[in-house]
């Protein structure tokens, strides 16, 4: 029975970890572009931190920021999925603390 399941590991690993890989470039794609895609003053104020399901989980470290980001959800999704050509389906703003546009 070990021998199967270790089988069935072998058989989905590689899809698994293409499929992560995957998610870390188009986030590291992201964070590149994060400046044009929100402004500078969001982005100082803002980070993306994880992608998951077309769902961009972006921390924010003001309480202001995230009515400011709330309110321009729509554009600033609009924006996401131009640049990541539909795969970004949605934004979660979680707080965070941000410091010079990195996530720490």
């Amino acid at each position: 029975m070990a021998g199967r399941a270790v089988e069935q590991i072998g058989a989905v690993l590689p899809t698994v970890l293409r499929q992560t890989h995957q998610r870390q470039q188009l986030l590291a794609l992201i964070q590149d572009r994060w400046q044009r895609i929100v402004g500078k003053r969001l982005a100082a104020h803002t980070r993306p931190a994880s992608l998951r399901r077309g769902k961009l989980v972006v921390l924010v470290d003001h309480p202001g920021e995230t009515f400011v980001l709330s309110y321009q959800r729509q554009r600033v999704t609009d924006r996401l999925r131009r640049a990541t050509k539909g795969r970004v389906e949605d934004v979660v703003l979680r707080p965070g603390t941000v410091v010079d546009g990195v996530r720490h």
